[in-house]
């Protein structure tokens, strides 16, 4: 009988342990079953978040295009500016245009010629832009517009008398003269102005039939500026 007791204590004891291990072996199904969730949810956010980063990087390359695009337009722009900046330059240069000469550099002397011939001005005061030629005396328009020119003539005794003019391509426009130099009218001078159209190429010069005379005080000149550009 006290045998019979033990056992059936000892049995009564295992039951728990054996109840326990089966609720474990129960919800052991249900942890896996958690994991595999898991990783399946921890898979989706990362082909998420790939994707994100994909979209990311194509608005990147989008932006990259049209910053390209924009940047050829600006080069495109910077160019054509520059190509405008060299061309006012380049005007600016060509529209400045004055000058100044006498007959002679130094000391006294004549000159003159029977038929009307290029008088040559060979002392320069000033040749802005470079465009009046003292070696053939003959100012070329470097621009289509409206130019001034004067010039000036002196005679002293025992010279004969002279004819001055200002030739625009060879033909007169302008003229002034002088009877011979007398005795009782031992110097004299003579000048005349004139406002030419021009167009590019054209050429004016002074031309002279008789003599003239210059010394260091300069009384033989040859003048002209451009007064605006057409």
């Amino acid at each position: 009988m006290k045998t019979l007791l033990v056992f059936s204590l000892i049995l009564m004891s295992c039951c728990p342990c054996r109840t326990q291990k089966k609720d474990i072996l129960l919800q052991a199904p249900y942890v896996d079953s958690g994991e595999d969730t898991a990783e399946t949810e921890g898979g989706e956010e990362e082909q998420i978040f790939q994707s994100d980063i994909w979209a990311e990087l194509r608005k990147l390359r989008d932006m990259l295009v049209e910053q390209k695009v924009e940047l050829r337009h600006l080069v495109a722009r910077v160019t054509a500016a520059e190509s405008l900046v060299e061309a006012l330059q380049t005007e600016n240069r060509v529209r400045k245009l004055a000058f100044s000469a006498s007959l002679l550099a130094s000391g006294e002397g004549n000159t003159g010629s029977k038929e009307f011939v290029p008088l040559i001005y060979r002392n320069v005061f000033t040749n802005i832009g470079n465009h009046y030629n003292s070696n053939t005396g003959y100012l070329t328009a470097p621009v289509r517009g409206v130019y001034y020119f004067r010039f000036t003539g002196h005679l002293t005794e025992n010279y004969a008398g002279t004819r001055m003019r200002i030739v625009k391509n060879g033909h007169a426009m302008v003229f002034a003269g002088n009877r011979p130099i007398t005795s009782t009218d031992a110097e004299d001078s003579i000048s005349n102005g004139v406002v030419l159209q021009l167009e590019v190429g054209d050429v004016v010069a002074v031309q002279i039939s008789g003599d003239v005379w210059d010394d260091q005080y300069h009384r033989t000149t040859f003048s002209g500026f451009l007064l605006f550009p057409l």
